[in-house]
């Protein structure tokens, strides 16, 4: 957006007064007010502050339309510069898997990326995917100013586990890492847990609940935990 005052005789048009020009998603658009009145009898200061304020007018407009164009496009796009398969769908948040000398170094996370102080949320046994992806979208909702609304509509769509599997790909065979397939392992946690509820449902045929078969888990869980311990 940008608002230009021309002084009379300035322009070999003869064209005097304010242009206001914008381009909002790669389309120009332009506007002049010129102070010549259409009428004699319209005094020159009361249309020179009118043609002002119009002038002004426009450009606050096109300025509030741009904002709120640049807002809705960082909801449905990635960043144009976002490397291949980081990306999940909407701006200030990426993918990326750590790579190190050992397997555990592998590590799968979401990237905040603000300007000057990108934080990651790492996907881990103690905190899934699910987890990481509302700890990302919160403090992205946070340090970008989103509406509570649009933070709460990503919060409810997760990246799926496959995306990961694809960055991993990528990375592999694209840009000459050697990430293990153990780096996903606790990406897939949720989706190897809702595969056993399922299983134990049709084996039991309904007759326990959810809520004991995620008591049975947790207590053979510990009873695995406390047996590798000793």
């Amino acid at each position: 957006m940008a608002i230009h005052y021309y002084e009379k005789g300035q322009l070999s048009s003869r064209f005097h007064g304010w242009h206001v020009t914008a381009t909002l998603r790669g389309k120009r658009y332009q506007k002049y007010f010129s102070l010549i009145p259409p009428k004699p009898t319209i005094p020159a200061d009361f249309w020179y502050r009118y043609q002002r304020t119009r002038a002004r007018y426009y450009d606050a407009r096109w300025a509030a339309r741009s904002a709120a164009l640049q807002y809705i496009d960082a909801l449905k796009t990635n960043h144009p510069n976002t490397r291949p398969y980081r990306g999940v769908g909407f701006r200030g948040i990426t993918m990326g898997i750590t790579t190190g000398d050992r397997v555990d170094q592998e590590r799968c996370y979401f990237s905040v990326n603000h300007p000057g102080n990108a934080v990651r949320f790492y996907i881990t046994e103690e905190c899934p995917l699910t987890c990481a992806w509302h700890q990302a979208v919160d403090h992205w909702g946070e340090v970008f100013g989103i509406r509570p609304k649009d933070i709460e509509r990503k919060r409810n769509n997760p990246v799926a586990p496959s995306a990961f599997k694809a960055l991993r790909n990528q990375l592999n065979h694209h840009e000459g890492f050697n990430i293990s397939v153990e780096a996903l392992h606790d990406v897939y946690a949720e989706q190897r847990a809702e595969i056993e509820r399922q299983k134990a449902k049709e084996q039991t045929q309904g007759e326990v609940t959810e809520d004991e078969l995620l008591g049975w888990y947790a207590s053979l869980k510990q009873e695995i935990t406390e047996f590798q311990s000793r």
